[in-house]
């Protein structure tokens, strides 16, 4: 069973609620962040600005979930989000608590909980996982065909007088699915043009495999350097003479 099914079973049946927490602490979640992490120093300092809730007591928790699929469900449009291991992100909100899965499948841990797993994980020399963007992620040429995808994205592209080029690529981590990813070098609020994105191809991808970029981060630059953009604005922008 995967993550999500642990969790639905260990909900009704006791006997399952031990294998989904062994599971759970050394599995990857998703967290909402308004902004992407800022910075990751050399003694594993992480830095993200995270969204929160609160329960019918008005208690403040931070949301995470199982799958870019339960978050996407949750925020109902084009969100920020972050991928990391489970136990690294309880080490970062122990002083909270969280929820997971909210308005679903779900359960909250509250702030003595979180630090009761992070001891006995301890006790039991189990580290929390910290991954490097950079290093897991591997970025190439698409393969397929991906015209009707690209077709449609240009139209919404020539709309917006702010958008330079756009580039499509995959990216991949270790042997899970690749995914991809839309990269866009422009000027203004990416946040607001990427929701406006994502809803304008709703019914020209899965939305669960498709990402977007900005062209600023240097992420982005590297990702696309052996790319060819499959949108160039053809006129000068509205502000330039």
């Amino acid at each position: 069973m995967n993550l999500e099914e642990l969790l639905k079973t260990a909900i009704d049946d006791p006997d399952y609620r031990k294998i989904f927490l062994q599971t759970l602490i050394r599995s990857e979640i998703f967290i909402i962040c308004r902004n992407p992490v800022q910075k990751e120093t050399a003694n594993q300092a992480v830095q993200l600005e995270l969204v929160t809730v609160q329960n019918p007591e008005n208690e403040v928790l931070i949301p995470f979930f199982t799958s870019h699929r339960e978050l996407q469900h949750f925020a109902g449009q084009y969100v920020e989000c972050c991928k990391m291991n489970c136990l690294r992100f309880f080490d970062l909100v122990q002083e909270m608590g969280a929820v997971l899965n909210p308005n679903s499948y779900g359960k909250e841990f509250s702030s003595e909980e979180i630090k009761s797993i992070l001891r006995i994980s301890r006790n039991q020399h189990i580290e929390p996982i910290i991954q490097h963007k950079f290093d897991t992620f591997r970025y190439r040429k698409p393969e397929g065909d991906f015209t009707q995808l690209t077709k449609s994205a240009s139209k919404f592209f020539s709309t917006q007088p702010n958008v330079d080029r756009a580039f499509l690529l995959e990216m991949q981590k270790g042997g899970e699915k690749p995914k991809l990813l839309i990269v866009v070098d422009m000027l203004g609020n990416t946040r607001k043009l990427f929701v406006a994105l994502a809803r304008h191809l709703a019914k020209t991808a899965d939305h669960a495999h498709l990402y977007f970029l900005s062209y600023e981060q240097e992420l982005a630059k590297k990702a696309v350097a052996d790319i060819e953009p499959f949108y160039i604005r053809n006129t000068k922008r509205y502000f330039q003479r």
